[in-house]
Parts: C-alpha cells; sequence; structure tokens
C-alpha cells in the first residue's frame, strides 16, 4: 500500500527544505505540488515548487471541488488538489506533503493511509533567527502568532522531529518512511498471505510427520 506522508511545522523550521533532500535521496517517494495564490519567491518555479495561480483561479477550483485542503496563511491561499494526490499514488510512490497544520489535519481524516509527521525547532532562539532571515520584520509577529495556534496541535501528529540538524532531521524523517511500510496496518494483504501460507505449510509439515 502507497502511503501518504504529510509534514507540517510552524514557519520558518524548515519542513519544506527537509521534504526537498528526502525527494532527492528516496527515489520511492514523491511530493505532492500544492496549489498557491503567492507570487514565486527568486528561484522557484511554476509545477516543479508550487502551481502559482491567481486567487481568481484558485477560489474557482475551491468552488468546483478541486482541493483535498486549502487554507489562508498569511494572506495568501495554499491548497492541494485530489487531482495532484492522484498523480502520485498512481505512480505507485509514496506521496509526500508539505502543508500548514491545518491542511495536514484535514488529509488525517481523510485518508486512512496518511502517517502525520510535525518538525519543530531546537529552541526558541535559533528558530526566531530563522524566521527573521526569511521574512520581513513586519512579517514576524503575525507569523508567530500563527505558529502559537500551530503549536497547539503538535501532539495530535503521529510523529515529531526536531531540526536541530538538517541531516539529521532528514535522516530521521526516512527512517520514519521506512518503518511505515513495516507496520501492520500497511501490509495487511502481504501479511495475511503469509500467515496464510505458513499456517497451511505448518499443517502439512505435521501431518507428514
Amino acid at each position: 500500500m502507497n502511503i501518504i506522508f504529510v509534514i507540517s511545522s510552524p514557519t520558518g523550521v524548515g519542513k519544506t527544505t527537509i521534504c526537498t533532500m528526502e525527494i532527492k535521496r528516496n527515489s520511492n517517494i514523491q511530493r505532492v505540488i500544492t496549489h498557491t495564490t503567492r507570487s514565486p519567491r527568486e528561484n522557484e518555479k511554476d509545477g516543479a515548487d508550487y502551481y502559482f495561480v491567481t486567487k481568481n483561479q484558485f477560489m474557482e477550483a475551491v468552488r468546483k471541488g478541486e482541493f483535498v485542503e486549502y487554507a489562508l496563511v498569511h494572506g495568501n491561499y495554499y491548497g492541494t488538489s485530489k487531482q495532484a494526490l492522484i498523480d502520485v499514488i498512481d505512480s505507485h510512490k509514496d506521496a509526500l506533503l508539505a502543508v500548514d497544520v491545518n491542511g495536514a489535519k484535514n488529509i488525517m481524516n481523510q485518508f486512512d493511509n496518511a502517517v502525520s509527521v510535525f518538525i519543530l525547532p531546537p529552541s526558541f532562539e535559533v528558530w526566531l533567527r530563522r524566521v527573521k532571515s526569511g521574512n520581513a520584520r513586519k512579517d514576524i509577529r503575525v507569523r508567530l502568532k500563527t505558529a502559537l495556534d500551530e503549536l497547539k496541535k503538535a501532539a495530535e501528529f503521529d510523529y515529531c522531529i526536531i531540526n536541530d540538524d538538517l541531516e539529521e532531521a532528514v535522516f530521521m524523517l526516512e527512517s520514519i518512511i521506512n518503518s511505515q511500510h513495516n507496520r501492520m496496518r500497511f501490509v495487511k494483504q502481504e501479511r495475511d498471505e503469509l500467515i496464510s501460507e505458513l499456517k497451511k505449510k505448518t499443517l502439512e509439515y505435521l501431518e507428514v510427520k
């Protein structure tokens, strides 16, 4: 069974970087590209980093029910389209989603094969430095106020990674991904077939002896 890995965090913690590095390492996982109404940042490409759309285009897609989740974050809309998620699942790869906390909860509520991971900074001081380096000072208070609400929901996620060392954080995510394929609920068919075969052959062996 293919698994949907939902990665979330407060602003400035590094979830997108961690996901990008994991995808480069793991050919069995593919990022689900989300839509956004914000403008592209330097070096961001449409269709690779995000699908950049206008607000009118985004709201029309909402009206048509094309998103499995969407949210207004810091004045811009972000959403995961059903088609983008289906495309990854149909490719027989695990899906990797880097979304805000509310979006993550929506996906977790809709899909039984979703596994959620919350990324935390190692300390407030390190976190604040990262937030300041990536945003205009006027946005920092808004982002931190949003983060307070997101931190309250961290305990609702399946796993937590502290992004102190980037390489170690990516390794931890990869370990989570690998371990999920051995959990009982994700290998049910293979498990049941193997148990059935083992029981049958055990009985045959005992009867012969």
